[in-house]
């Protein structure tokens, strides 16, 4: 689905406006950082919750906590090589939160300590790798493939993760930000996948797409 650019780039809406009658999709699982807290419809959450709505295109997100947001029908696997890939638009505001996506989640319930493979950017342009909430892969850092927010209106940038046979690249908006090798960097990537947005943001997330290559990739000789 193409999004509409021109009817998101324009909106400089509070959440309240944006969220107003949308309900939070059944279909979809969450985990709050913490694993307190709750999602809601409610146009403005309340502390402690996050707004989570359906918003064609995509979904609107207004946090308070951060949240790992997923769908459980869609997972990636360690034999598999993919691709996922989301289209974000951050709104105004003064968090320097983390917004990105997330593969190979698991242990998502709030008992128990997550673990999934995050590439997350901020307001600030920069980005990171992490695994979950320990030690990052890529600390933070600038780089010119991630627009910064320029203050007023919505900046989009679309991040993505593809998984080949030797390495997994980290791209946003089209140019390779990292690599790291599949073999021997103890990365699962078995688990599901999904939005990873932190704290007190206000996000539209257009698109989140996830493909599998199956094709037989070409060997150099």
């Amino acid at each position: 689905m193409r999004t509409n650019w021109m009817m998101l780039a324009g909106l400089v809406l509070t959440s309240t406006a944006l969220a107003a009658g949308q309900k939070t999709p059944t279909d979809w699982k969450w985990r709050i950082d913490g694993g307190l807290g709750s999602v809601t419809d409610a146009a403005e959450p309340r502390s402690g919750e996050v707004t989570f709505v359906t918003m064609a295109p995509g979904w609107h997100i207004t946090t308070g906590p951060a949240a790992l947001l997923y769908h459980p029908d869609y997972q990636t696997k360690n034999t598999d090589n993919f691709a996922v890939e989301a289209e974000f638009f951050l709104f105004p505001g003064t968090s320097q939160e983390e917004y990105g996506i997330f593969v190979g989640g698991k242990h998502l319930t709030p008992q128990e300590r997550p673990s999934y493979l995050e590439f997350v950017a901020r307001r600030d342009g920069m980005g990171m790798i992490r695994r979950g909430s320990g030690e990052p892969v890529v600390n933070w850092k600038a780089n010119d493939a991630i627009l910064p927010h320029p203050g007023k209106e919505t900046v989009k940038n679309v991040i993505r993760v593809e998984a080949g046979p030797a390495d997994i690249i980290f791209n946003a908006n089209g140019k390779e930000v990292a690599r790291i090798a599949r073999a021997g960097t103890n990365v699962d990537l078995d688990g599901y996948l999904g939005l990873r947005i932190g704290k007190d943001l206000n996000i539209h997330a257009s698109r989140l797409d996830v493909t599998h290559k199956l094709a037989p990739v070409p060997v150099k000789k």
